[in-house]
């Protein structure tokens, strides 16, 4: 089995080589746009504009042919990788229930599938590849017909008509085209076709394994934002033979391209002999929760949230490529007006990459995503280059947490083992990420002691009722007032909050000295606006803020030890 994680970025490394191959491509492009000249004279524009595309797809070919090897290479290791990753989380399994599996490296059927998956996978990236060298000589032609349209007409200077025309091949980028003319950009197929090859492989080796031996359920693995024709049987049991009680091949769409391993599908599958299963239904009901909130407030679920995570990403490489297109310009520019006309659209981008990647990053911070960069990461499966203890998608989450001292979440699959299968914890630790982020509390505190705080809180006050009140019974508290409790500082400093204690929280909670009147806060809660009715409450040593609507404490203020109201 693979987790949905591994398959969504399966194709990280081979979309990073094909990446290199769209750069060139592109710079390419904007080369020979560049040598075309300044259209001073329209027949000589023409002319230079034709022998440029004459020698366009040669080149293009060529450049094809330069990255193809490393991309052949690194998708068997890839491949290989994975089945291996896959059967041996499999094997363990039926280990474990009396069973002796085949080691892949030993199995003929199983090699004989990974063979058969790669060739095909390797083939159709071939394919689409090969037509770049079309979609880019098409670019080149209409990028150079609307620039002599704009220079021609006089609304545009010949100048300028030059620099959007390259600033547009950039924002194209190579594209791939499809026998039925369906155009996609060459990373969005890459991935598309590596992931699906993946996939299909993986899931027939294990599906071969089962069948030797004798293993006839396989539960499904789940994630959220699966599509609904998905989300009706992922997490449940599927029956191989078609037993009554469980789901069939058929139910599921196995074999079919929008069913289960079909096109895009990160569900996988492992055996299943009974007992405790991966997911129960609330598991499944929390994956679409909208538990994320986002730097404006609003609630999302979490595949909405890594959707926009997506498209900041799509918009932080287009500014690469432009870049990549104008440092290619200035390189090749003769007319030094253009070379500076080229110098400072370059310099402009680049304080749009910059805003851009303050943008994703702070997006990241405040949802509590993991930042994601292709070139450095690596989701691979944990074999030959790609081992688990030195990928660098582990050492991104070492390094992550390590800033934040989470102390007691060691691993990438431990902070996704949270992330998608303890909604509670997974909450705590956003809230505890937010709060170091802002200097609410010192990461020198850690997770660990973060989450014994929170324990303490729940133990301790949980249960209580203001004054003993009945109508004022606490039932929870928010992550900020934990920040609260725990402060920037144990004994005054100027700047700096003090803690509260749980024993001051006790005193005020039992023996208040003044309960103010009611007071509104707009909030959001699962994507609705709601007005939440809150009361402080002022003690002999704090104060807090408690939610009459949600029943929770929402912040506290120490006054300090000696301070009597």
């Amino acid at each position: 089995m693979l987790t949905p994680e591994q398959l969504a970025h399966c194709a990280d490394d081979i979309v990073e080589l094909y990446s290199q191959l769209e750069e060139a491509i592109v710079r390419d492009v904007a080369r020979r746009i560049v040598k075309t000249g300044t259209m001073t004279d329209t027949a000589i524009w023409q002319t230079q504009h034709m022998h440029e595309l004459g020698t366009l797809n040669a080149d293009i070919l060529s450049s094809i042919s330069k990255y193809s090897g490393k991309c052949e290479s690194e998708l068997k290791k890839l491949f290989e990788d994975a089945a291996i990753t896959a059967t041996e989380y499999d094997n363990e399994i039926y280990r474990k229930n009396g069973l002796t599996p085949k080691s892949i490296k030993v199995s003929d059927t199983q090699l004989q599938i990974l063979e058969a998956g790669f060739k095909k996978t390797q083939g159709n990236l071939s394919n689409l590849t090969l037509t770049t060298a079309v979609s880019s000589q098409t670019n080149f032609i209409n990028a150079c017909s609307l620039a002599e349209l704009k220079a021609t007409s006089g609304a545009f200077s010949p100048q300028q008509a030059i620099v959007d025309a390259i600033k547009q091949v950039a924002i194209n980028g190579a594209e791939v085209v499809y026998p039925s003319g369906h155009k996609d950009k060459m990373n969005v197929a890459v991935r598309r076709n590596v992931m699906t090859g993946i996939g299909q492989t993986t899931g027939q080796i294990c599906l071969a394994n089962a069948q030797e031996l004798g293993c006839d359920l396989m539960e499904i693995t789940a994630h959220a934002g699966a599509r609904p024709s998905h989300s009706y049987w992922q997490g449940q049991v599927v029956s191989l033979s078609g037993r009554k009680g469980y789901l069939s091949l058929s139910d599921i769409g196995y074999g079919s391209g929008d069913g289960f391993k079909g096109w895009n599908c990160r569900h996988d599958w492992y055996p299943y002999f009974g007992g405790t299963r991966m997911y129960d239904e609330e598991k499944l009901k929390q994956m679409d929760a909208k538990n994320i909130e986002y730097p404006d407030g609003s609630m999302h679920t979490l595949y909405e949230a890594e959707q926009k995570q997506r498209a900041y990403e799509r918009k932080i490489r287009e500014s690469k490529r432009i870049l990549a297109a104008y440092d290619e310009s200035i390189k090749n520019a003769d007319d030094e007006a253009i070379k500076k006309a080229y110098q400072n659209i370059f310099n402009k981008e680049s304080v749009k990459l910059k805003n851009r990647e303050a943008e994703l990053n702070n997006f990241c911070d405040k949802t509590g995503l993991l930042k994601r960069n292709d070139r450095v990461q690596k989701y691979g499966f944990g074999r030959s280059t790609a081992q688990k203890a030195v990928s660098s998608a582990n050492k991104h989450y070492k390094t992550w947490s390590k800033e934040h001292n989470i102390n007691n979440i060691k691993t990438l699959a431990e902070y996704y083992n949270v992330k998608y299968n303890d909604s509670k914890r997974y909450a705590l630790l956003q809230g505890y990420v937010k709060a170091v982020n802002k200097g609410d509390i010192s990461p020198l505190i850690g997770f660990d002691l973060y989450e014994i705080k929170a324990k303490e809180i729940k133990d301790e006050l949980v249960g209580l009722k203001i004054s003993n009140d009945i109508n004022y019974e606490i039932t929870d508290f928010s992550t900020h007032f934990i920040d609260r409790v725990l402060g920037q500082t144990s004994t005054s400093h100027e700047g700096m909050r003090l803690g509260t204690t749980i024993e001051q929280l006790k005193d005020s909670i039992a023996n208040p000295r003044k309960i103010s009147e009611p007071f509104f806060k707009n909030m959001k809660k699962n994507g609705e606006e709601y007005l939440d009715e809150r009361i402080n409450i002022t003690g002999k040593s704090c104060s807090f803020v408690y939610s009459v609507k949600d029943k929770l404490l929402v912040q506290a203020t120490s006054f300090g030890e000696d301070i009597i109201l």
